[in-house]
């Protein structure tokens, strides 16, 4: 069953009405701690210690019917600011809502004060504009809005004004009053009342409408702003409210009039006077009866014309309610006449869109004080047809520039727009498939090559043709082929994110356009691979649906990257199409680059990626040890090295291998097998007598996983293996990427005994005073520094450098790649640690090195019986 749109609203009123009861019920028991700044008439403290002014006595009457017990806080604007951002109080009245403060603190919804802001001097002052405070003095409240307004206001315009901060207003009014400053700014509402006790005049400088709120610290107190909003919108819902009596009671003056000695003269004058009065009265009456006659004539000709004019026209006053509406408003309405004037359009619109559109228009014309052009879909009340309305609305203005009332036009414009509709589908998109068409394409590709120059990031073009489309025409027939059209239009729209276009440009052919794909070339030649490979699967994998029988389908994908260099949107059209040619001559059902060498990189790494994945915790994969050497000969450490024999393509190098890993993810499964493997290692040594640690490198990535020191500590304490055996070997570039980040992790890691090492030191970017401040253990100097020793005198006094470092911050060195026996007296002459490379030992199969341990072991148990 289907509720009625008005049931679903009462039932919503309802629910609204029983939650804000609830935390009406939760607020009684409620003591409020209240900030309160001296800031008559808004807020100040009165003689008996209670909230008073405009936004006090509000306070006082909710917390008197909801039950709170109120204590107040004295204190100036930054201060209250400070404690209720600390929670050192729980509300603080007339705050001005700003995007900045909204971060800070909760403020409620509705509005409890509507102002702006003013200048204020001495009379005989002329300040006309902002321009006029050129090279004066402004008072402004301290860490106020209005100090930041201007503040930012001024020096936009260049306008050189030296604003001076008080803690209270009064004293920027004493200020100009003693002639200290040349103005004051200050809200309405404390301005109109502080002008006449200073003796000081407001000027045309008006600025910065405000809406003054009740505000409490994040997270606390939301049942006291849901009850303070519910108190706000009956008041000010009703004109003779609690609410309006107070506004109007701080802004009306005490008369004061005093009668003199000559009272008895006056009054008898004033009686003559009146005499006078009535005699011209009498006469006027005479003579504005004929004119009342003619007025009323002109109206009955204006409403004559109002009611005939094909358009909905209406006027409401500064509160949004009906004082006029002529006969169309009525009809698209429902109501019969007299049934709108003294009603707002809550009271009949039920559709929450609508009314929002109205109500946002509507505060617009009140707060600008200018006219609106919009165009609003509103649905009727009856929820049977939503109109598209051309309206304008203007704001009638009273004799003090205050918006009086607003006079609404509308125009029904649901047939034109509706029509304006289809001619763009027509003219932008393919009628069949729904999707954009050629011509939005090559518009949609222009603005991709203008940001890839902009942003020197890739695109990519795909361009889909149907294999074999002709057939399915020739022996199904047309309607067949559209139906499968349609469906791959709905599966490559499924598979593409929504930036992306998808446009349907010819009768068997899509294309997919990709932008954002990053500023290097083979990460966007891989990702626009992997997304093509991923709609051609899509095209193919599944049988298509159809309404006779389920259709088989393949297509062929011609792709070409999108980039600063290219040179046209036809360029790149021909480029796709030469690609998609190339698919189809291979036999179809493939995706094609348009380059050849970015396409054989790309296959490339698209196998590597999926082979690799076949390959962990295979045999194809497996790590090599290669031993370490100290001075004496004996064995200090070793580093174990990934190696994966493939079984089609043999050796491949980890230089290959390793960033693919990286790339696509699968580093964490090839880290973790790695570490399993040299903790079953280092298990194998300890039983054999050998103690020495074992070295592995760690991916920078894998480092910084948030899980990555439990997993550590969960793999030693399962294998049984203490952690100072291990050490882990990470690059110089790990070091800049997040210095505070990496140190914390490696300390986490420190504390379960791994030991690090700086792997390939001197080739990168090392800060070596931020190298006090890690965990290390040792330092690795990079074979190519070691290559040309003992002939290059360059690079013996980089070596040197980095053993008389390393000595000054206790580390341990080892040199890589030795090759000569000229290296390795050179390196140990200058006391380098140990040494590793091709003149010590080969890295070998990890089984290798433990039959070699074994022998040795029983070579020495033999000489030693």
């Amino acid at each position: 069953m289907r509720l009625h749109p008005r049931v679903i609203f009462v039932v919503f009123q309802l629910a609204l009405t029983l939650s804000l009861g609830l935390a009406a019920t939760h607020a009684r028991a409620t003591t409020l701690k209240v900030g309160i700044y001296d800031q008559i008439p808004d807020i100040y403290i009165a003689a008996n210690g209670r909230p008073a002014g405009i936004l006090g006595e509000l306070l006082n009457e909710i917390a008197r019917r909801e039950g709170w017990t109120l204590q107040t806080q004295a204190c100036d604007w930054q201060r209250c600011m400070q404690l209720l951002t600390s929670r050192q109080i729980d509300l603080l009245p007339d705050v001005y809502y700003t995007p900045e403060r909204a971060t800070a603190i909760n403020f409620h919804h509705v509005p409890a004060l509507h102002s702006w802001s003013q200048i204020y001097t001495l009379p005989g002052k002329t300040l006309r504009s902002i321009t006029d405070l050129q090279g004066r003095t402004l008072a402004v409240l301290a860490g106020s809005a209005q100090q930041d307004y201007l503040r930012a206001t001024l020096a936009g315009l260049k306008i050189d004004t030296q604003l001076v901060p008080v803690q209270k207003l009064d004293e920027g009014f004493q200020m100009v009053s003693q002639h200290q400053a040349d103005a004051v700014a200050a809200d309405f509402y404390v301005g109109e009342l502080m002008s006449r006790d200073y003796g000081v005049s407001a000027t045309a400088i008006v600025f910065q409408p405000t809406q003054a709120f009740f505000a409490t610290p994040i997270g606390k107190h939301p049942a006291v702003l849901a009850a303070i909003d519910r108190y706000l919108v009956g008041w000010q819902a009703d004109p003779d409210s609690f609410y309006f009596r107070t506004l109007a009671h701080w802004r009306s003056s005490e008369p004061s009039s005093v009668l003199g000695r000559n009272a008895a003269w006056i009054i008898a004058g004033l009686s003559s006077l009146l005499a006078l009065v009535l005699i011209v009265i009498l006469w006027l009456k005479i003579r504005f009866g004929h004119q009342r006659q003619h007025l009323q004539s002109s109206v009955r000709r204006q409403d004559a014309i109002l009611e005939s004019i094909d358009a909905i026209v209406s006027i409401k006053d500064a509160s949004l309610r009906y004082v006029f509406a002529n006969h169309k408003l009525e009809e698209f309405l429902g109501v019969g006449p007299d049934e709108i004037v003294g009603r707002r359009d809550a009271d009949f619109i039920t559709d929450p869109a609508s009314l929002s559109a109205i109500e946002q228009s509507d505060q617009t014309v009140l707060e600008t004080r200018e006219r609106n052009v919009s165009q609003l879909s509103i649905t009727r009340p009856d929820g049977s047809d939503t109109r598209t309305l051309l309206t304008i609305k203007a704001p009638l203005l009273g004799s003090d520039g205050a918006v009086e009332a607003i006079c609404v036009v509308s125009t029904d414009i649901t047939e034109r727009v509706e029509a304006e509709k289809k001619a763009h589908q027509l003219t932008f998109y393919d009628s069949l498939t729904n999707l954009p068409n050629r011509r939005t394409a090559l518009d949609r590709l222009s603005l991709v090559m203008e940001h890839t120059r902009r942003d020197r990031a890739y695109g990519a073009l795909l361009q889909i043709n149907l294999d074999g489309f002709k057939k399915i025409n020739d022996t199904q027939g047309y309607h067949v082929g559209d139906q499968v059209l349609c469906c791959i239009a709905e599966r490559l729209s499924h598979m593409t994110r929504d930036r992306d276009l998808v446009a349907h440009t010819s009768a068997d052919e899509f294309v997919v356009l990709l932008d954002e794909l990053g500023p290097e070339q083979h990460d966007a030649a891989r990702t626009a691979m992997h997304v093509a490979e991923k709609l051609r699967l899509a095209i193919c994998g599944n049988a298509l649906t159809l309404p006779d029988s389920p259709a088989f389908v393949t297509a062929s994908i011609g792709l070409t990257l999108i980039d600063a260099d290219s040179a046209s949107t036809d360029t790149v059209m021909r480029e796709a199409d030469m690609a998609t040619q190339r698919a189809k001559e291979q036999g179809g059902n493939q995706a094609t680059f348009y380059e050849r060498d970015l396409q054989a990189e790309v296959e490339q790494r698209l196998w590597l990626e999926h082979d690799l994945l076949q390959a962990i915790d295979t045999p194809q994969l497996s790590l090599y040890l290669q031993p370490q050497f100290g001075r004496d000969g004996r064995v200090t450490g070793g580093e174990l090295l990934a190696r994966w024999r493939h079984p089609t393509h043999g050796p491949i190098s980890p230089a290959l291998f390793i960033p693919v890993a990286e790339e696509s993810g699968l580093i964490g499964l090839l880290s973790a097998w790695t570490l399993g493997v040299a903790c079953d290692t280092l298990r194998t040594l300890q039983a054999l007598g050998e103690t020495y640690p074992l070295s592995i490198n760690v991916s920078p990535k894998r480092l910084m996983e948030p899980q990555f020191v439990d997993y550590v500590h969960e793999i030693l304490e399962q294998k049984g293996v203490p952690g100072n055996r291990l050490i882990f070997e990470v690059t110089e570039g790990v070091l800049i990427q997040d210095f505070q980040a990496v140190a914390q992790r490696m300390q986490a890691l420190a504390r379960l005994g791994i030991r690090f090492s700086i792997d390939d030191f001197g080739t990168g970017y090392s800060n070596l005073a931020s190298l006090k401040r890690l965990p290390l253990y040792e330092l690795k100097i990079d074979k190519s520094l070691i290559q040309d020793l003992p002939d290059d005198t360059d690079g013996i006094a980089i070596v040197r450098l980095i053993l008389a470092m390393a000595d000054q911050l206790n580390l341990r060195v080892v040199a890589e790649g030795v090759e000569t026996e000229e290296q390795s007296r050179l390196l140990f002459l200058h006391d380098c640690h140990a040494l590793q490379g091709f003149l010590l030992a080969r890295p070998m199969p990890i089984e290798n090195w433990l039959t070699i341990v074994r022998e040795r072991r029983q070579s020495s148990q033999r000489n030693s019986a």
